[in-house]
C-alpha cells in the first residue's frame, strides 16, 4: 500500500486553465484536472520541464461572470498524461483564491 504524501486533499475537477513557462516563453491551454491548496495537475501532451517556474491561470465562473486567477508555481513532475505543478505563492491572498475555487467545486 502506498502512503499518501500530500498535505492537502486534491479535488478532481475540469476547469479551463493555462500554464505559462517563464524561461521557455511558452504557453499551454487546457483544463486543470485536479487541485489542492498546494498544487494542481495539468493534462498536457507536451513535456513540461521539471523544475521550470510557471504561472497557472485558472478561469472561474462562466460568461459575464468569468474571472481569472493566476498563481505562481513550479513543475514538479511530468508524465505522458501531463504535469504536476506545485504552487509557490503561499500568500494569504492566493490561499483565499484557491479556497474559493475548491469550495465552489466541492459544493456542487
Amino acid at each position: 500500500m502506498t502512503r499518501e504524501k500530500r498535505t492537502f486533499t486534491r479535488i478532481t475537477l475540469d476547469i479551463p486553465g493555462s500554464v505559462s513557462l517563464y524561461q521557455m516563453e511558452t504557453y499551454h491551454t487546457g483544463s486543470i484536472a485536479n487541485i489542492s491548496l498546494s498544487g494542481c495537475f495539468f493534462p498536457c501532451k507536451s513535456e513540461l520541464p521539471v523544475g521550470e517556474r510557471c504561472d497557472v491561470t485558472i478561469t472561474i465562473g462562466e460568461g459575464l461572470e468569468a474571472g481569472q486567477v493566476t498563481i505562481a508555481g513550479m513543475i514538479v513532475r511530468n508524465n505522458p498524461e501531463g504535469a504536476g505543478i506545485s504552487f509557490t505563492d503561499n500568500s494569504p491572498e492566493c490561499r483565499l483564491q484557491l479556497e474559493k475555487i475548491i469550495s465552489r467545486k466541492t459544493a456542487r
